[in-house]
């Protein structure tokens, strides 16, 4: 049963490194593998050493036929002792440097040699435990046996407690609802695993090489099996077994599913992507011709209309406005083709302040009578184009306030900034009826709406998600509980500048009362 939930944990583990090619799964695989390391070690050497009760060899084994058969394979003690070594040693690093990973304390993001300090122990301990090294050391010096088993239970039980604290600061320092919930199964996986491995991490490699001796040292706690436990122990023992195993095995693969249609649903949006790439080249340039064969027309009908007695202001005034818009028209139009066919952005440090004059600009000018109440944390940069990202913040508020005066037209809509973890997160809430569930798979996609498809081509949220990930950011969308919709636009953490005022934010109002 044992071996199994450390089977399965690490089969999850690997599943996890195919889906998500980055540090975090290979460390993850490490730990698993260190995990089941250890277990295989402790099976072989419970089959071998017997005096169990049947019901925990019936645990561990299932039955008598595998025990024996794991009893009597050959394997020296020095050998057998050293893997268990290997697992005892490595969990609790591997572990540690997950806990560092996901960690965005301060303290160790500036201090990188602390995560090279840390493998000092596993290492000294390994070398220490080497079997040759192990026999010479106790026999010149007996008195280092007890201080190599006293000296590794403690640094082992640091690592654990260390990273089990830092994972769970980490998960009540996230403020973020759809954050947490991100990291929520990353917790119970590493806690889970932290658990089984407590319950079993007194087992010292020493006893194995000194297989024959006994004294007080080789008598401490459930890890070193060496009395029959009672029914009630039993009990609790397969329980917690189980429900850590359940949880970490249970949280790992949620996370890999969840990453795992997540990278599935990337890549059929960058699909169709791509063909709206191409179809807005072929409809801009398309467009354009239209708009210069137009040009030829209107001064063709200028021209005619000179002739003309009556009114031939007024016309003319007409013919002047309908020339300006279709100049007007030719240039955005060249600007998009330049924009489609580039495929790039400048990115430069721009400050939320002015990402947010901008936005706030834009929004006026269509809707003057619109209300939007902005907190940002102005001082704060980004690598930006500071072009382009407004343009994006500009139509996620005009979608808000279409929202908004459609359902509850008396609340502003919010601009607000948060640092997150590794990001600087721009939030734009609205106060409308949120968004249907059946909608959310569809609303980033080229050409969709649930507007008037009259005068919406369904390109806005396309459009802002696409600026979004060539600024190497996301966006998400999520219904708040109080109702309404907020729209997270998550870009990468530029510089250390921290917010002015104590943190507080800079709250500004614009609509029916001024700006």
């Amino acid at each position: 049963m044992l071996l199994l939930l450390a089977v399965g944990l690490l089969i999850g583990s690997i599943l996890v490194l195919c889906v998500k090619k980055n540090l975090e799964s290979l460390l993850l695989v490490g730990l698993c593998l260190s995990l089941t390391v250890y277990f295989v070690g402790l099976m072989v050497f419970i089959a071998k050493k017997g005096g169990l009760s049947q019901e925990v060899m019936n645990f561990l084994f299932f039955n008598q036929k595998i025990r024996i058969w794991v009893q009597y394979r050959f394997i020296t003690l020095g050998q057998l002792g050293y893997i268990v070594a290997l697992g005892r040693y490595l969990f609790p690093l591997f572990l540690l440097e997950m806990a560092f990973q996901y960690s965005m304390l301060s303290a160790l993001r500036k201090a990188p040699l602390v995560r090279k300090l840390v493998l000092v122990l596993p290492i000294v301990s390994l070398v220490l435990y080497y079997p040759s090294v192990y026999r010479s050391l106790v026999m010149k010096v007996p008195a280092a046996k007890d201080v190599l088993v006293q000296f590794s239970y403690i640094w082992v039980m640091c690592y654990v407690a260390l990273a089990v604290g830092l994972l769970v600061v980490e998960y009540c320092s996230t403020t973020m609802h759809f954050s947490r919930r991100k990291f929520l199964p990353i917790v119970i996986s590493l806690v889970a695993l932290a658990t089984l491995y407590v319950i079993y991490c007194g087992q010292d490699p020493g006893q194995i090489y000194r297989f024959y001796s006994y004294d007080y040292t080789w008598i401490k706690g459930v890890g070193y099996l060496q009395f029959a436990l009672s029914i009630g122990g039993y009990m609790v023992l397969v329980a917690v077994n189980l429900v850590c195993g359940i949880l970490g095995l249970g949280s790992m693969l949620r996370y890999t599913q969840t990453s795992f249609a997540s990278d599935r649903d990337e890549v059929v949006l960058e699909r169709k992507f791509d063909v709206a790439r191409t179809g807005a080249s072929v409809f801009v340039h398309s467009i354009k011709n239209q708009l210069l064969a137009n040009r030829v027309l209107y001064k063709r009908i200028w021209v005619e209309l000179q002739k003309e007695e009556p009114d031939l202001d007024k016309v003319r005034g007409y013919a002047d406005s309908l020339f300006d818009n279709n100049e007007l028209l030719i240039s955005r139009s060249e600007e998009l083709y330049r924009t489609v066919k580039a495929k790039s952005v400048r990115l430069v440090p721009v400050t939320l302040g002015r990402l947010e004059e901008i936005t706030l600009d834009r929004f006026r000018k269509k809707y003057p009578d619109g209300r939007v109440r902005a907190l940002m944390d102005r001082e704060i940069q980004v690598l930006a184009d500071e072009n382009y990202l407004s343009e994006a913040l500009y139509n996620l508020l005009t979608n808000a306030w279409e929202a908004t005066i459609g359902y509850e037209e008396t609340r502003p809509v919010e601009l607000v900034s948060h640092q997150e973890r590794l990001y600087t997160v721009l939030e734009v809430k609205d106060h409308g009826p949120g968004i249907k569930t059946e909608e959310f798979k569809h609303i980033f996609e080229p050409f969709y709406s649930s507007k008037n498809s009259n005068f919406n081509w369904g390109m806005g949220l396309y459009h802002v998600r696409t600026i979004v990930r060539s600024h190497l950011g996301s966006l998400r969308v999520e219904n708040r509980p109080e109702g309404g919709a907020s729209f997270f636009i998550l870009l990468p953490r530029y510089g250390t500048i921290q917010p002015r005022q104590g943190g507080k934010k800079h709250d500004t109002h614009f609509g029916r009362r001024g700006l």
